[in-house]
C-alpha cells in the first residue's frame, strides 16, 4: 500500500482546507464535561460482542417518528435509507449520504447516531441518508471487513453514477476512520476508480499507532476517552495488519490521490479529544496535498461533541448546523 508522511504544514489563508476555529465554551458544556469525566470509560465500553458480518439494526422509535426508513442490502451490507416524513421515499434523489457510526469499531449505531441521521434527512429533503451497518470487530476486524467494504464501495458508487446521485460518505470517530480509510484504499488501488464527492469526518480516528505524545497531555481534559480504550479498540480493529497500514490508519496514506478526483474532505474536531491531534495532522496533510475541504476546530470540546445537539447543548447544535451548511453546499 502507498504511504506518506504523517505531517503537514500549518493552515493559512491560502489553504485548500478552510478552517473555522471556535474558542467559546458554554457553562452547561463545562459542567457536563466535569460530570461525565468519572464515567467516561463506561460510556464508550462495548455492551457486548457483535457477530461476524453486517448486522440487522434496530431502528429507534424517534427516528421512525421523524423519517420513513427502508432496509436493504448491497454486497451483504445492511443499510437503512431515511427520508423525512411527508417526503415519499424515492429510489434516487439528487444526493445520498452514507453514514458510518462510531463505537470503537465494536458497537452498532447508538440513538444519537440515528438522531443525527434523522435530522439530516429532515433538514435536507433532497437527500437520502443511509446508515451503513458495517462489519465490526472482533469477529470482522479490518482484514476481513475492509475487502468486503471495498466491494460495497464499488457497487454503491456504480449504482449512484447510473442513477445520477451525488454521494457523500460521513461518519464519526471509528466511522470517520472507515470512510477515510475506505476511500483512500479504493483510490490507492486504482486512481481512476469511482469516488464520492466528499467525506465528512466527525472526530475521526486517523492514526492507530496511538503514538502521538499530545494524547497524554489531553487525556486529563478528555471527559470520555482514555488511552487504554483507544489503544485496545485500535488493536481489535486492525487485527494482524500493522498500525501504520493506510487501510486502517489514513494518516499514513498518500492523500494526494484525493485531489485530482476533487474529493472534498470536511471534518470536525475538538481540542479536549485525545484523538483530536491526529485528526488535525490528517487535515494538515490534506492541505499540503491540495485537497479541498472545510473543517470546524473548536477549543475545549470533547470527542464527537457535534452529536450532543440532540441533548440541547449549544455547541452541539451549532456544530450540527455548521455540518448541515457544508453538506448542502457540497
Amino acid at each position: 500500500m502507498a504511504s506518506g508522511s504523517a505531517h503537514g504544514p500549518p493552515d493559512d489563508a491560502m489553504s485548500s482546507i478552510q478552517v473555522t476555529k471556535r474558542t467559546d465554551r458554554s457553562l452547561v458544556m463545562l459542567i457536563l464535561q466535569h460530570l461525565i469525566k468519572p464515567f467516561g470509560p463506561s460510556l464508550v465500553k462495548p455492551k457486548g460482542t457483535v457477530q461476524a458480518g453486517s448486522q440487522r439494526l434496530d431502528e429507534t422509535k424517534k427516528a421512525q417518528q421523524r423519517c420513513e426508513i427502508h432496509e436493504r442490502r448491497v454486497e451483504e451490507m445492511y443499510m437503512y435509507d431515511m427520508v423525512g416524513k411527508g417526503s415519499q421515499l424515492k429510489k434516487t434523489r439528487a444526493k445520498r449520504i452514507y453514514y458510518f457510526a462510531g463505537g470503537g469499531w465494536q458497537s452498532p449505531p447508538a440513538p444519537q447516531h440515528w438522531a443525527l441521521c434523522a435530522e439530516i434527512a429532515c433538514k435536507m429533503p433532497e437527500v437520502i441518508v443511509s446508515i451503513v451497518s458495517y462489519p465490526l470487530a472482533p469477529h470482522s476486524a479490518a482484514p476481513v471487513a475492509m475487502p468486503e467494504l471495498l466491494k460495497w464501495y464499488h457497487t454503491v458508487l456504480r449504482e449512484a453514477e447510473e442513477e445520477g446521485e451525488r454521494v457523500i460518505f460521513a461518519g464519526d470517530s471509528a466511522g470517520g476512520n472507515v470512510i477515510l480509510s475506505l476511500t483512500l484504499y479504493a483510490l490507492l488501488q486504482d486512481p481512476e476508480a469511482r469516488a464520492p464527492a466528499a467525506l465528512m469526518a466527525i472526530s475521526p480516528s486517523t492514526d492507530l499507532t496511538r503514538s502521538n505524545p499530545d494524547m497524554r497531555a489531553i487525556e486529563k481534559h478528555d471527559p470520555i476517552l482514555r488511552i487504554p480504550f483507544v489503544t485496545g479498540s485500535a488493536k481489535a480493529w486492525r487485527g494482524e495488519w500493522d498500525a501504520t497500514d493506510p487501510r486502517v490508519s489514513p494518516l499514513y496514506a498518500d492523500v494526494s490521490v484525493l485531489a485530482p478526483r476533487d474529493v472534498k474532505v470536511h471534518g470536525i474536531s475538538g481540542t479536549y479529544d485525545i484523538l483530536g491531534p491526529d485528526a488535525v495532522l490528517f487535515r494538515k496533510k490534506c492541505n499540503e496535498a491540495g485537497v479541498q475541504g472545510e473543517w470546524l476546530e473548536w477549543d475545549k470540546q470533547m470527542h464527537c461533541f457535534a452529536l450532543t445537539w440532540s441533548y440541547g447543548l449549544s455547541e452541539g447544535k451549532q456544530a450540527k448546523e455548521w455540518m448541515l451548511d457544508v453538506l448542502r453546499r457540497t
